[in-house]
């Protein structure tokens, strides 16, 4: 074997220890948690420039305790877990549950993320087996033969295996479109305009038009009209929702304002205020989430919205309790938050009254009008349509 070919031998077999590593990874079987119940063994065959040697010997091997890592509390091996460097140096790495707050399983595995290795980790696993600069164009090699992915959780690289179906999506793309993609990916639910994907791309227009195509072909990425500005369009990934901003919340249908919704809304939210003696925000939440007025579904905010409209248009009362605190203490509370009920108006404000009605009341030239003015009342198309009313 020429000494070429041995070198691609040696950097294909790093590279495979370096997917087996990620792999075992996310199905939690790497860790050190010293149980020792179960050890596999990595070979590197020699030959291949960074593989350490021993004597005159042709394989080097390391023996790594890949034992599951037991709950805390519990008999039963974890599942869904992934690789945690408590300490980042000492190699006592535990395997921790995965935290759906930080993206959770059904997040990962619509992007065709698994668990993961983190980068520590990983580096551990391999610092008797190569070096750092092998380690590096292993990862390289696996990034663009899109077996694995890497991305970022907290502070730290994590590594995970691109799932075989999710990967063939990405088969036969070029690197520009591998970067338009990764750039709209980065942006999340809040989507990419094109002029500011251009400007991070420095990708000529036709051709990132070009890429769109392919992608949302491929079903990758979508477009969204943005509700603010529906002329243009915002790019993000497939599988993700769009964000409220984006959307318009629950007060739009098909980027419209659905002003026939809000006032059904307003008027049922009134008569249930009216029936009652004093009720909460959260109990008017409740009133809406059970009488099914909402396809979607309407978070606190957006009950709060609609209540303040009422507020504001004299319909309903906003009142603080205060009764809680009794003022007994020598120091005020400055923790205590007051009660926030609402109640039908005491003083209500009338549609309309006398003043308001007339279209003196409101007219803007007002000062301006006289009988013998240019503005006057006998040839004032305001008031002769009032009168006519």
């Amino acid at each position: 074997m020429t000494s070429a070919s041995a070198d691609v031998a040696a950097a294909r077999q790093r590279r495979d220890v370096v997917l087996g590593i990620i792999e075992r990874g996310e199905v939690g079987d790497i860790g050190g948690d010293g149980d020792g119940d179960g050890a596999t063994t990595t070979t590197v065959m020699g030959g291949g420039g960074g593989s350490r040697r021993s004597g005159g010997g042709t394989t080097t091997t390391r023996r790594a305790t890949t034992g599951r890592k037991r709950r805390r509390g519990g008999g039963e091996a974890a599942t869904g877990v992934v690789v945690d460097d408590d300490d980042g140096d000492d190699g006592n790495d535990e395997v921790d549950e995965v935290d759906e707050a930080d993206g959770g399983e059904a997040k990962r595995a619509a992007s065709g993320e698994g668990a993961g290795v983190r980068d520590a980790v990983l580096a551990s696993a391999t610092a008797s087996i190569m070096t750092v600069n092998e380690r590096a164009q292993a990862i390289n090699e696996l990034l663009s033969q899109r077996k694995i992915e890497v991305f970022r959780r907290g502070d730290t690289l994590v590594y995970a295996r691109v799932r075989e179906e999710h990967a063939a999506k990405f088969k036969g793309l070029s690197t520009e479109d591998m970067l338009v993609y990764q750039i709209i990916q980065h942006a999340g639910n809040a989507g990419m305009w094109t002029k500011e994907l251009k400007a991070r791309s420095n990708l000529p227009a036709p051709q990132i038009t070009k890429i769109f195509k392919t992608l949302e072909a491929r079903k990758l990425i979508k477009a969204v009209k943005h509700v603010a500005q529906q002329n243009r369009k915002v790019y993000m990934l497939f599988e993700l929702e769009p964000s409220r901003e984006i959307t318009g919340g629950a007060w739009y249908t098909e980027q419209e304002y659905d002003a026939e919704f809000i006032n059904v809304l307003r008027e049922q939210c009134v008569k249930f205020i009216y029936s009652q003696e004093k009720v909460t925000l959260e109990e008017v939440s409740d009133f809406v989430r059970r009488s099914k007025l909402s396809h979607v579904e309407l978070r606190i905010d957006d009950v709060l919205q609609i209540v303040s409209t009422l507020v504001y248009d004299g319909k309903v009362d906003k009142i603080e309790d205060e009764s809680v605190d009794d003022g007994m203490a020598d120091a005020p509370d400055e923790a205590f938050v007051p009660k926030t009920y609402y109640r039908k108006a005491a003083l209500p404000i009338p549609e309309s009254n006398a003043y308001s009605d007339i279209p003196c009341g409101v007219c803007p030239v007002i000062n301006e009008c006289r009988p013998d003015g240019l503005i006057n009342p006998i040839s004032c198309e305001y008031m002769t349509a009032w009168l006519d009313y």
